[in-house]
This record gives structure tokens, C-alpha cells and sequence, in this order.
């Protein structure tokens, strides 16, 4: 059981640290896209998983959102305006050079170098991202289901 688990957006200001009930801090995934509503949807299923997800619907204000707290795995859309998703993993690996980045594209497959953990076709995007994300977290396959629920 999750306590508090709304996806939280760009223009939410508070910043908390969530915690499932036994108490251990839940991981935490910053999901980047300029499509606002699949954005809010996608940390929506994350959530669902069991992660704490947060949403920015651009590379500059991801890069205030990974300023202001610490995130675990970071999704990103490639095609943004702006700044795409590669640059915005470059950015980040130059802080952080240990940070797991996943894009996803819609336009098919791009060479990411090891700017990128994993690179997701957006058709395909779920359960292609839980699965990722679980490996590049470590994590064994015991989040695939939630509780009580069957194929």
C-alpha cells in the first residue's frame, strides 16, 4: 500500500519525499515529455507500479525539477522543442554521470551512445518501460502485478 500517490506536475511547488507503508522510500522517476497529457498519464501508470513519478513537459524545467530534489530514473521524450532528449541526458550525465536515462521516440530508432541507458519506441512504450526501468533499478520482476490483479 502507497500513501500519498498523485502525479505531480510542473507548476506543483511542494516538494515531499513519499514512502510506501512498511516505510521504505519509494524510487523516484522524472518523466519528460511536451505532451502534456501523456506526461500526466504516463507517471499515472508509474504510480500505479509503485514509483513516485514526476512530470515536466520540457528539458528546462526537468533540469530545475532534477535541481530541486533526487530522482532515481529519468524518462525522456527525444523530440522536444527546444532542447531534445539527448541533450538534455548529456546535460544531465555532466552532473550526474550515474544517472539511468531512458528515451523514448516516436520516430523511430536514434543512436544515443552511452548517453542513454535504453532507447523505447513511444508505440510501444508500456510495459517495454516498467521493464527497463525495473533492470536499470535492479529491482526483480515481483512489481509486475499489482496485488489482487491477473492477466
Amino acid at each position: 500500500m502507497l500513501l500519498e500517490t498523485k502525479c505531480r506536475g510542473p507548476g506543483d511547488l511542494e516538494l515531499e519525499r513519499r514512502t510506501t507503508a512498511v516505510g521504505g522510500y519509494m524510487k523516484a522517476i522524472l518523466f519528460v515529455d511536451d505532451h502534456e497529457v501523456l506526461a500526466r498519464l504516463s507517471c499515472e501508470i508509474l504510480e500505479m507500479q509503485g514509483y513516485r513519478a514526476v512530470s515536466a513537459y520540457n528539458a528546462g524545467q526537468a533540469l530545475e525539477k532534477l535541481d530541486q530534489e533526487k530522482f532515481d530514473v529519468l524518462v525522456t521524450d527525444f523530440r522536444m522543442e527546444g532542447m531534445d532528449g539527448l541533450q538534455l541526458a548529456r546535460k544531465i550525465h555532466a552532473k550526474d554521470p550515474g544517472m539511468p536515462v531512458i528515451i523514448v521516440t516516436g520516430y523511430g530508432p536514434i543512436e544515443t551512445g552511452d548517453d542513454a541507458t535504453a532507447c523505447l519506441a513511444k508505440e510501444h512504450l508500456f510495459p517495454a518501460l516498467l521493464e527497463k526501468i525495473r533492470l536499470v533499478l535492479g529491482e526483480n520482476d515481483s512489481r509486475k502485478e499489482p496485488a489482487g490483479k491477473t492477466a
